[in-house]
């Protein structure tokens, strides 16, 4: 019986003594994305290369209760990964860049972890709503003409231009700089990511916070259009590969974009205690009963 007795005490205490915490803020950072494209793992010209893109700029609007909390952190960040192009012997001769920029909105349930005052750390879940504001893939390739030999892949398309020389073991490319492969028009305009990892507040005073957010997001829709995708999924004849057989941009396959981020904000802070309203008794009316002070208790029988 104790121990129900005790925690019903702990928490009446919380509710009345407790205080909820609100705070503003503004946040920074970057990401280490990967674009699961099984498509693209089947081309012989791409290989994944190590990534960071960048988070520049945030607000953060977070209200903790007791043991859990809500984070909102709408800001604009940097999604894509970038890939090796590799000629038909395996040499380094150029880049293509998936990148990815949306106006993105977090929305996250915090649960804390620990009790320090000054201190929160908190796991969370998140669903991110992100609009895009630019989408695009683009080639650079800087090599020797005798080194920009490509091994085209069955099903995908060279481009009608007289600078692609088509041999019979690859394709000749020319000397690219950003140049625009896909375009923004091919992209979905909508994404969702699912997000889980940590947060933590550390408190300079009770006036200022700083704040660091890591976590792993998880796409939940192809980022590219459905249009896009048919015409990936039906090569047509009017754009031909190497081998003069229907082609399509790419290899089809479904792709998913993932992304490390790891955030460092700073957030004015907003104490909100709840009112503690004592009991007290009515005044006692004039003329009423009163009791002497010297008055003796009356003894037995």
């Amino acid at each position: 019986m104790r121990v129900p007795i005790t925690g019903f005490l702990i928490l009446l205490y919380a509710s009345v003594f407790g205080q909820n915490i609100e705070s503003f803020g503004v946040y920074g950072g970057f990401n280490f994305p990967f674009t699961i494209d099984q498509g693209l793992r089947n081309d012989p010209r791409f290989y994944g290369k190590f990534t960071i893109r960048g988070t520049p700029v945030g607000f953060s609007y977070s209200y903790d209760q007791i043991g859990y909390g809500i984070l909102v952190t709408p800001g604009y960040m940097q999604v894509g990964q970038k890939f090796t192009i590799v000629n038909f012997q395996g040499g380094d001769v150029g880049t293509r860049d998936v990148q990815m920029n949306y106006l993105s909105v977090p929305v996250a349930l915090k649960l804390r972890l620990n009790d320090i005052a000054f201190f929160r750390l908190s796991i969370i879940a998140a669903l991110n709503f992100s609009y895009l504001l630019k989408g695009q893939e683009t080639y650079t390739i800087n090599a020797p003409p005798s080194v920009r030999k490509l091994s085209y892949p069955s099903g995908v398309s060279v481009p009608n231009d007289p600078n692609y020389q088509i041999t019979y073991d690859g394709v000749y490319v020319p000397d690219l700089n950003k140049s625009v492969y896909v375009s923004s028009d091919k992209f979905s305009h909508f994404q969702i990511f699912a997000g889980v990892g940590f947060h933590s507040d550390f408190d300079l005073n009770d006036n200022w916070s700083l704040n660091f957010d890591g976590r792993a997001n998880f796409g939940i829709f192809d980022p590219r259009s459905k249009s896009y995708i048919n015409e990936l999924k039906n090569p047509s004849a009017l754009t031909p590969d190497a081998f003069g057989k229907p082609g399509a941009p790419d290899l089809y396959g479904q792709r998913r974009d993932i992304y490390l981020s790891a955030t460092f904000g700073v957030s004015r802070i907003i104490q909100i205690k709840e009112k503690f309203h004592e009991k007290r008794t009515s005044p006692r009316k004039p003329g009423g009963p009163s009791q002497s002070k010297n008055r003796k208790p009356k003894g037995r029988g």
